[in-house]
């Protein structure tokens, strides 16, 4: 036992010893947070402001137009249509969006029921009709059931879809209990970026630390440890304790600042604690993985850091994932981030137990058994 803490603890001090990795763990997490959270924040300055017209004015365009108000990163205003084309000339709103007439058909023949004009350049545009489409299709499915229902209950499908928004909030809750999917607002903002920066940084912290696996068989430091009376288990567990260590310390340093600085609750501390070992032991066998496959350190944190920013922009570290694609949305579902973030929203935002993060911890301590069992299995010693 003293020969593996030996190896921890030389590779902690060496870790720390080096004012880089302070700045990776520390620093840009928290200038990342501040920077992207002022930006998707719900209240922050910088919001899209969009002009709404109903040119309809029925139950079902209203319907439409308060699930598009729900919307946190979007301020809809409801104005007419003369007043909505100054705003957009006058660059005073970022686009107009218009519930056009004849919704029921338009659904039923698959044409589009809003049309949205941004203004001239707006790189956003592609996520706000994203949000856009999202809202219609939960919107498709109560006309569907409502018209499904108006021929049992012999009277007018606009009647029954009134009932069904009526008792949508019973319908939600009863959805969540059976299904266990929550259909709450999502974590934006400050607490949004902590988490999701969190994760990003500590990846790339475990990928710099697992770099050392290389480094040691390079300098022939293996070759001379393996003279001492030491197994490759022992030195093996050295060296995934001290990843596992600095990674809990790097973790529990950005909660520490980042409630203390933004006010960010990260949920009951036992939950958090599952969380953040499921996805450490993930980060660390990805980062032995990618360390099986290189030869040099040089290509380890090549390939490893272009690993990593390209999963975290797929996984919803920088945007909510909801904001992208649905076939991007399928895809997610295959890197470790989207996990890690459904956990922590779960956590953050509606304050829930370990057991409401057990699909997540599964999934994760899965990826971590995949990773570690190729890591380990073409680890190379000399």
């Amino acid at each position: 036992m003293k020969k593996i803490l030996s190896i921890c603890l030389f590779e902690i001090k060496r870790t720390f010893k080096k004012k880089s990795s302070i700045v990776v763990m520390l620093g840009m997490p928290l200038l990342f947070t501040f920077l992207f959270g002022t930006v998707f924040g719900s209240d922050a300055d910088v919001s899209f402001r969009i002009a709404l017209v109903d040119e309809e004015q029925s139950t079902l365009s209203k319907y439409i137009a308060q699930q598009l108000m729900k919307d946190e990163m979007i301020i809809y205003e409801l104005v007419s249509a003369d007043v909505a084309e100054e705003q957009l000339s006058g660059n005073e709103v970022q686009g107009t969006m218009t519930i056009e007439k004849g919704i029921t058909e338009k659904l039923r023949d698959n044409e589009p029921v809003i049309h949205f004009q941004p203004t001239a350049g707006l790189a956003t545009a592609p996520l706000v009709e994203q949000q856009v489409n999202q809202a219609i299709q939960g919107v498709d499915i109560y006309v569907a059931a409502a018209q499904v229902g108006s021929s049992y209950l012999d009277e007018s499908w606009e009647s029954v879809f009134g009932r069904l928004i009526e008792n949508e909030v019973k319908i939600q809750v009863w959805t969540e209990q059976k299904t266990g999917i929550s259909t709450g607002n999502p974590m934006m903002g400050v607490s949004y970026s902590s988490a999701g920066f969190s994760i990003m940084f500590v990846m790339i912290m475990m990928l710099s630390m697992t770099g050392t696996l290389i480094e040691a068989r390079q300098v022939g430091i293996w070759s001379r440890l393996f003279t001492t009376p030491v197994t490759r288990f022992q030195v093996l567990l050295g060296y995934f304790l001290s990843f596992f260590i600095v990674g809990w310390i790097q973790f529990f340093l950005l909660i520490l600042l980042s409630s203390t600085l933004f006010g960010v609750y990260w949920g009951p501390p036992g939950a958090l604690l599952l969380l953040i070992t499921s996805l450490l032991l993930c980060v660390v066998g990805l980062g032995m993985a990618i360390a099986s496959f290189v030869k040099t350190v040089e290509q380890q944190n090549a390939i490893g850091t272009l690993v990593i920013i390209s999963t975290c922009m797929l996984g919803g570290v920088y945007w909510p994932i909801s904001m992208v694609p649905d076939v991007m949305q399928k895809i997610a579902n295959f890197v470790p981030q989207t996990w890690a973030m459904e956990g922590f929203t779960t956590l953050i935002t509606e304050g829930g137990t370990a057991g409401d993060i057990m699909m997540p911890l599964f999934v994760l301590l899965g990826f971590a058994v995949v990773f570690l069992s190729i890591g380990l299995s073409r680890m190379k010693y000399a």
